[in-house]
């Protein structure tokens, strides 16, 4: 028993550090390091918080750069809105999918997301309240299902004409308000409060990671453009791995 808790620690302090880092990078991506690799220790209602609350960190940290336009609240609010609504029904789809499929599942949506930005097709959507909905019905309902709830939303807003400074801002307070749905209908649908010490040491490590992202921006010595490419790339090497484990020991 003990030394699969000091796997557990293991691999949450190295899925948060390396999530703080990947978010504070590239402004996405912390729970779709964490995620994965934190399925392999621990239940979906169990790690759905911690990751939550580790992006809810970030995303305040984050905030004070990054404000939502004036023209985009509302459409804020409607996104959060039908997150709302579908991220139980996501969680309880996610008790009846057997736990490799979900692993699976979640391993290939990182692994398409992460592609779909690093080839940056060329397409773009024009934004309107039906899709916004949309975008955010899918967000809540991924998120209750595999504890992944950005990738929707990132993909249609990141494939609109809209200017990138606006996108991110939106993107990123989106993910702040669905990571406190989710932390709450986790906590009532079976998740319980078990996970809160595990915050002890998910939050500083989260914070260690967004510091030493902070000093290679610092430094100025990476594009953006190449930052970007690298954390897609890490993003899709470790989807990879988690899909290759399972094949392997399937």
């Amino acid at each position: 028993m003990i030394p699969e808790n000091i796997a557990a620690i293991g691999i949450l302090l190295f899925a948060a550090v390396f999530g703080g880092f990947i978010r504070r990078l590239s402004g996405f991506g912390g729970a779709l390091i964490m995620t994965p690799l934190l399925m392999w220790v621990f239940s979906i209602p169990f790690l759905i918080p911690i990751v939550m609350c580790s992006e809810v960190f970030g995303g305040v940290l984050l905030s004070r750069q990054w404000k939502v336009h004036a023209e985009d609240r509302s459409r804020l609010c409607l996104m959060l809105f039908f997150s709302a609504v579908f991220l139980p029904l996501g969680i309880w789809l996610g008790r009846l999918i057997p736990l490799v499929a979900l692993k699976t599942a979640t391993s290939s949506v990182v692994l398409f997301f992460a592609s779909y930005l690093l080839l940056q097709p060329h397409f773009r959507l024009t934004n309107s309240t039906a899709l916004d909905g949309l975008a955010g019905g899918l967000s809540g309902l991924l998120l209750g299902a595999c504890g992944i709830g950005g990738p929707p939303a990132a993909l249609y807003l990141n494939s609109t004409t809209q200017a990138f400074d606006r996108t991110r801002s939106l993107l990123s307070h989106f993910v702040s308000g669905i990571s406190l749905f989710a932390i709450l209908a986790a906590s009532l649908m079976g998740g319980g409060l078990e996970w809160v010490p595990y915050l002890l040491l998910a939050i500083p490590s989260y914070w260690v990671g967004l510091r030493f992202a902070q000093r290679i921006l610092n430094s100025h010595t990476i594009s953006d453009g190449t930052l970007k490419r690298i954390c897609l790339g890490l993003l899709i090497a470790n989807a990879a791995f988690n899909l290759a484990f399972l094949l392997i020991f399937k």
